[in-house]
């Protein structure tokens, strides 16, 4: 009994210098685990970390480490400090076990599903408007899409309905922009009148006729193709282009239209990229507002999206065959955002400590999973 007295005592001890050193700690680090020291919430937080953890480990180590004899006699005491520090361990754990909260905050998985795919719009909002490149900002959008959850219980009928509504949004946004008066003042009706044909045959036709039409055009094409290259034989991409250079020398005509081409082909790819900037935009506010309003199911807005890419690529007869590149600061960034967000949705209350704790751990594999594949990538380098 005298040894577990000592040890209720040496527990107490402990207790209220853990409980002093945080309660009175005005350090910075302590502030920033515990808060502001004259704050109302410090006290229960040193009340907390007095009671948290199991005491005694490290008191126990040494003692089991102490030899059994020394100078020929028997160390003093070995086994009465082995049995407080077992007791006092003993008594850490029970009263921890006693005196801490055991409440669980509950939450279905579909609670964390919504949870996850707004963390993961917000995200993307972030990184987007700070990636001037389209090429490398679609393709941080489309991994950080990957992040979300399939087992949200998807109305299949509203997503649709959602694509096709947003979808014919975006075309009047492009149609207006075409037809605004800045655009017409800085590009030829010619250029204007090409991109409109390109856009109304791509996205407005219905499937069936785009389709049909594609078809009767890529045979019209190839047919074309094969007569020029068997009339002039011209096989190869040296042979084409010696046979250029010597009909723009000889015939000041074919050199004109040749010229003119080149221009209009320049001034619809930059039209082009003011379209897709007006699409990025329109389609950032959209998520934007629907993440304002609380909803988290906005995969109609990237499926938009990628469609609208895909015409702008067709109109560049540019289709990303090989991915773009993300650089491994903008993979650090996004999950600093996303740290950020969860960090948010605590403060605010719209966030439980065990959804943040699922999120939190989700992240950090992620990031440690990112991390493997960057050094792997490194080291190919190295051996390449």
């Amino acid at each position: 009994m005298a040894l577990l007295g000592v040890s209720v005592l040496i527990y107490v001890a402990m207790w209220i210098v853990r409980y002093a050193w945080v309660l009175r700690g005005d350090s910075p680090w302590i502030a920033a685990f515990f808060g502001d020291p004259k704050g109302d919430d410090r006290p229960f937080f040193a009340r907390l970390f007095a009671v948290s953890g199991i005491h005694g480990t490290v008191t126990l180590a040494t003692a089991f480490s102490l030899p059994n004899r020394t100078a020929g006699h028997a160390f003093p005491y070995r086994n009465e400090l082995i049995a407080i520090a077992t007791f006092v361990i003993l008594i850490s754990m029970v009263m921890s076990a006693i005196v801490l909260p055991r409440k669980t905050e509950a939450y279905t998985m579909a609670d964390l599903d919504h949870i996850r795919n707004k963390m993961v719009d917000y995200v993307i909002l972030q990184m987007r408007s700070q990636i001037e490149d389209h090429a490398v900002r679609e393709a941080l959008t489309d991994q950080l899409q990957s992040q979300k959850s399939n087992r949200l219980t998807v109305d299949r009928a509203q997503t649709t309905a959602n694509y096709t509504a947003l979808l014919s949004e975006t075309k009047e946004v492009v149609d207006n922009f075409l037809h605004c008066d800045d655009v017409n003042e800085r590009y030829s009706p010619e250029v204007v009148n090409l991109y409109d044909r390109i856009f109304q045959r791509v996205l407005v036709e219905s499937k069936r006729d785009h389709l049909g039409l594609r078809m009767k055009h890529t045979i019209k094409h190839w047919k074309k193709e094969l007569f020029w290259h068997t009339s002039h034989r011209v096989i190869t991409k040296k042979q084409r282009l010696r046979f250029h250079a010597a009909k723009m020398a000889d015939n000041p005509q074919y050199s004109e239209r040749v010229e003119t081409w080149q221009a209009t082909r320049d001034a619809l790819l930059a039209l082009n990229s003011e379209v897709t900037d007006t699409i990025d935009q329109y389609l950032d506010t959209v998520l934007t507002n629907r993440l304002k309003q609380k909803h988290s199911d906005n995969d109609f807005v990237y499926l938009v999206r990628r469609t609208m890419n895909h015409f702008c690529a067709h109109v560049k007869h540019d289709y990303q065959k090989s991915a773009a590149v993300v650089p491994d600061i903008l993979y650090a960034q996004a999950f600093q955002h996303e740290y950020d967000f969860v960090q948010q949705g605590i403060n605010a209350g719209y966030i439980n400590q065990s959804i943040a704790g699922v999120l939190y751990t989700e992240i950090n594999q992620a990031q440690l999973l990112q991390l493997q594949q960057f050094q792997e990538t490194d080291m190919a380098l190295i051996e390449a």
